[in-house]
């Protein structure tokens, strides 16, 4: 291992996880009282959480696994994720466009770019607020700005090495239609790919319902991590999902959850993975070595 990540609990994780509810409480129900009941119970299991020191991934996904239940309301962001997914489909033509016009290495840097743009579509990090009209122009701006941590010139090269198994953790509903021109150049340098979603839906997180019938289904063998969770815990995880990736060679992880909980998956099976990502949490950007708002793609072996 060149580096290990954690992100541990921290003072701000509180604001993040009380903003979310904001979002989440409103979805579960439009009825006042039982919001009331929704955020009594929130701020009891919060409390909880901080005096027993979780970390926040842990605690946020067990609190949100509460509220569900509580509300029987087991996809509250059904709503969002399609219209995320419309907003993407709209936006992708033009993304497509762009990177067709390049070539090897630029036209993959290209690629990773749009993928790091679908990570914008996030409703569950306090201070961010995806605009879905602006999809393009901030590919553009990815584009121009670069990478703040930049191993994209490793992965192209070990692409190129071999053609074996790879692993796609995928994050976001909408999202994943980004995926796809990265996808698109990893098969044809002849590589197998597991493009992974959720178990079942938590936040605006991607399932298979999200991905199937888009040109995802042609890229990829589509498969779940198996997990209620965002993320991959490695105690909610399926133990397929741990022999998928115990059989892949290169792990392709996405978004801010994965960089929280996948590190304990990778460091026991010491798979070589790359996590790409926009920061836009400054606690798990400063445990990366970034910024809020950096691009980020960063290799660990």
């Amino acid at each position: 291992m060149t580096k290990s990540i954690r992100v541990p609990l921290a003072q701000e994780c509180s604001t993040c996880i009380i903003d979310s509810l904001q979002t989440i409480i409103p979805l579960l129900s439009d009825d006042k009282e039982t919001q009331f009941k929704l955020y009594s119970a929130a701020f009891k299991r919060l409390a909880q959480g901080f005096e027993e020191r979780e970390d926040p991934a842990s605690l946020s996904i067990q609190l949100y696994q509460q509220l569900y239940i509580a509300a029987n309301n087991m996809d509250p962001f059904q709503m969002l994720k399609k219209i995320s997914n419309q907003a993407a489909k709209k936006a992708s033509p033009f993304i497509k466009m762009k990177i067709e016009k390049l070539e090897g290495y630029e036209q993959f840097r290209a690629a990773i770019a749009a993928s790091i743009t679908g990570n914008v579509i996030d409703y569950n990090t306090a201070g961010h607020e995806p605009d879905l009209d602006e999809l393009e122009k901030l590919f553009e701006e990815i584009i121009q700005v670069g990478f703040r941590i930049d191993d994209s010139k490793a992965l192209w090269d070990r692409l190129g090495e071999s053609s074996e198994t790879l692993s796609f953790l995928a994050d976001n509903a909408g999202e994943t239609y980004f995926d796809i021109p990265l996808l698109q150049i990893m098969k044809d340098k002849g590589w197998k790919i597991y493009y992974i979603v959720k178990g079942q839906p938590m936040i605006n997180d991607a399932t298979e319902e999200d991905v199937r019938g888009t040109e995802i289904d042609q890229l990829a063998d589509i498969r779940t991590t198996g997990a209620w969770a965002h993320g991959t815990p490695r105690k909610w995880v399926s133990e397929e999902f741990i022999k998928l990736i115990s059989d892949s060679q290169i792990v392709i992880s996405k978004g801010q959850a994965n960089i929280e909980t996948f590190p304990e998956i990778q460091e026991e099976l010491e798979v070589e993975t790359y996590y790409l990502l926009k920061g836009k949490c400054p606690h798990i950007s400063r445990a990366l070595g970034a910024n809020k708002g950096d691009n980020i793609i960063l290799r660990i072996q």
